[in-house]
C-alpha cells in the first residue's frame, strides 16, 4: 500500500473526475459503478480521521466543481465576483458531504467483509438524504441520477426512490474496493463482491420485467401542447421586450390550438399574473396590463375554448410576490393556483435575510404553503366518473425533491407537469442535469410527466421513465410540442406510499455502525475482520 499512501490524493481526485463523467453532459453512466473505488482504496492507508477528511474533500470538491460550474456563468445577470464567490461557497459546502463520508467509512468498525460495503452504502445514502433537506436542501448530484437514461437500472426507484439506485451503486463500488484492499485474502473477500453483484442483478431483472409488462398496458391519455417559447434570460429581463414576448407566446398558442389539444402549457414565470385577470387590472394603474389582458381575452376566443396552465409571477394585495402555476379555464377564468414551495436560495429568496440586509438586492419570492392540484376542464373522453382531470405541477428546482413531488401523486394527480425556466443556464450542462431528474420522478411514482422548459428540454416522460417524444430544445426545429400524456390509473407505488423509508433505514444502520465503532474504540478493542 506504499503506492496508495503516496498517491492517495490523486486517487481521490480521480474518483471525483470519474464520477463527474457519469453525469450530463458526458453521460457515460457505467463509470458511476466504479467511480468511488479509487476514493475507498485511498482511505486504506490514512493515519487519522483528519487525513480521511482531506482525502474525501478533494474528491467531493472536484466532483462538484465540475458539476456546478454553470453557476459561474451567471455573471451576465450578476457581478462576476458574486457568482464566483457563490460557486466556491456552494462547491465547498457540498464537498463536505464527501469528506464526512470518508471520515465515517474510515472509522467503520469493519474494514472488510460484506459489512464494509453495507456500511459504506448506508452512510452515503444517509448523507445524500440529509443534503436534500439540511439548510433548505440541495439534492443536486445524487449519484442515482447518473443512471437517468439507463431505464432498466432505475425501475427499482418505484420501491426505494432514487436513493435505492444510489445505494446499489455505492454498495457495488465498496465491494470492488474491498476486494482490491484485501487482495491478498481475496478468497475470503469474494462475498463482498458477490452480494452487491447479486443485488444489482435482481434490480436489473426487476427493471427488465417491469418494462416488458408495460408494453401491452393501454392507458387513457390527454393531449398536451407544450410551448416553451425559448426566450433568452437577457431578453426576459428587459422590460421593453415584454409585449414582444407575450405576443410570441400568444401566436404560438394559436398555432398549437389548431391541433386541438386538451390543455396548452406555458413554462415557469412566462408572464405577470396580473395580465390574466380583469379584476386584478382594476388594482393596477397600467395601460400595458390592460392591453395584455385584452390580448389574452382575444386569444382565448380564437383558440376555441382550450384550457391552459401558465407559469407566472404573481402578487397579492400586500405586494408579496410568488412564483406560481395558474390554471385557466377554456373561458379564460382562473380555476386554481399552485405556489412554488422550494425556492432557490439566493436566486429567489435570501436565507437569513434579516441578518444580511445589505445583501438583498431584489424583491424575494414568498414560499408557498400547500401542495395542491390544478383542475383542467373540458378534457373530453379523458374524464373518469365525471371527475375533472387534476394535474400536479412542480416548478423548476422543486423537481429535484422526490419527497415533495410524491405529495402531488398521493393527493390524486392524474399526471405531473414540470414547468421551468432553464434559460439562466443556456449552453451549459445544467438544463440536461435538470432533465435527468424527470425520469426518476416518473418511475418513483409510476406517473407520466410533461416537461415545459424555457431554455431547456421540453418533452413527455412516461411512467417508466421513457422519453416518448422528441425534445424541443433552446435551438428548436419545432417551436412547440403536441403529445399524448398517459393518465394515472391511481395505483400508488411503494415509494409514493412510504416515501424515503430506505433513507431512514440507512440512517439507522449508519448510526448503529458509528455507535458500535465508538464502543470498540472506547474499550480499546481493535476492529475485527469479518470472516466470510
Amino acid at each position: 500500500m506504499n503506492f496508495v499512501k503516496r498517491y492517495r490524493y490523486w486517487l481521490a481526485a480521480s474518483s471525483g473526475i470519474i464520477l463527474f463523467c457519469s453525469f450530463p453532459n458526458v453521460n457515460f453512466f457505467p463509470l458511476a459503478w466504479v467511480a468511488l473505488v479509487p476514493l475507498l482504496v485511498a482511505l486504506e492507508p490514512v493515519e487519522s480521521w483528519k487525513s480521511a477528511f482531506r482525502v474525501g474533500y478533494v474528491s467531493g470538491f472536484l466532483f462538484f466543481a465540475g458539476l456546478l460550474l454553470a453557476i459561474v456563468l451567471l455573471y451576465p445577470y450578476a457581478n462576476i465576483f458574486v457568482t464566483l464567490l457563490g460557486y466556491l461557497l456552494l462547491v465547498g459546502y457540498t464537498a463536505l458531504y464527501f469528506a464526512v463520508f470518508a471520515v465515517l467509512v474510515y472509522q467503520l468498525p469493519w474494514q472488510s467483509g460484506i459489512l464494509y460495503p453495507l456500511g459504506a452504502a448506508s452512510i452515503w445514502v444517509t448523507l445524500e438524504w440529509i443534503r436534500s433537506w439540511l439548510l433548505t436542501g440541495f439534492p443536486w448530484g445524487n449519484i442515482g441520477y447518473s443512471q437517468w437514461n439507463y431505464l432498466q437500472g432505475i425501475q427499482i426507484a418505484s420501491i426505494t426512490g432514487v436513493y435505492g439506485v444510489s445505494f446499489i451503486i455505492v454498495f457495488f463500488n465498496a465491494g470492488i474496493a474491498t476486494l482490491i484492499r484485501r487482495r491478498h485474502e481475496w478468497q475470503r473477500e469474494l462475498v463482498a463482491v458477490i452480494v452487491p453483484c447479486l443485488l444489482a442483478m435482481i434490480c436489473l431483472i426487476y427493471g427488465y420485467t417491469a418494462i416488458a409488462r408495460s408494453e401491452n398496458t393501454p392507458q387513457n391519455s390527454m393531449k398536451v401542447a407544450l410551448i416553451p417559447g425559448n426566450i433568452s434570460q437577457i431578453e426576459k429581463w428587459q422590460s421593453k421586450n415584454i409585449e414582444k414576448i407575450i405576443k410570441k407566446y400568444l401566436n404560438l398558442t394559436r398555432k398549437a390550438a389548431v391541433e386541438n389539444p386538451d390543455v396548452i402549457v406555458w413554462p415557469e414565470t412566462t408572464v405577470r399574473g396580473q395580465v390574466l385577470s380583469g379584476e386584478w387590472i382594476v388594482q393596477v394603474s397600467s395601460n400595458n396590463f390592460r392591453r395584455f389582458h385584452n390580448l389574452f381575452k382575444q386569444t382565448f376566443g380564437e383558440i376555441g375554448g382550450i384550457p391552459m396552465l401558465i407559469g407566472a409571477t404573481d402578487t397579492d394585495a400586500f405586494g408579496d410576490i410568488y412564483n406560481r402555476v395558474i390554471s385557466v379555464s377554456s373561458e379564460g377564468e382562473i380555476l386554481g393556483k399552485y405556489t412554488k414551495m422550494h425556492l432557490v436560495p439566493f436566486g429567489e429568496y435570501v436565507p437569513l435575510a434579516n441578518f444580511l440586509p445589505n445583501f438583498v438586492q431584489f424583491q424575494p419570492f414568498e414560499h408557498g404553503k400547500t401542495v395542491n392540484l390544478l383542475p383542467i376542464t373540458n378534457v373530453e373522453a379523458m374524464q373518469t366518473n365525471n371527475q375533472t382531470i387534476e394535474v400536479g405541477t412542480s416548478i423548476c428546482f422543486e423537481s429535484a425533491f422526490p419527497s415533495h413531488f410524491r405529495q402531488f401523486v398521493k393527493k390524486g394527480a392524474d399526471a405531473m407537469g414540470i414547468l421551468t425556466n432553464d434559460a439562466w443556464f443556456a449552453g451549459t450542462a445544467f438544463p440536461e442535469l435538470h432533465l435527468a431528474m424527470a425520469p426518476l420522478r416518473a418511475v418513483e411514482n409510476r406517473i407520466a410527466v410533461f416537461r415545459c422548459a424555457n431554455g431547456g428540454y421540453s418533452c413527455v416522460v412516461d411512467n417508466f421513465g421513457r422519453i416518448t417524444t422528441p425534445f424541443v430544445t433552446p435551438q428548436p426545429t419545432e417551436e412547440f410540442l403536441i403529445a399524448e400524456v398517459p393518465l394515472s390509473e391511481g395505483n400508488l407505488t411503494f415509494y409514493t406510499r412510504y416515501g424515503d423509508w430506505l433513507s431512514i433505514l440507512c440512517l439507522v444502520i449508519s448510526l448503529t455502525c458509528i455507535a458500535y465503532g465508538i464502543v470498540v474504540r472506547h474499550s480499546n478493542t481493535k476492529p475485527t475482520t469479518i470472516d466470510n
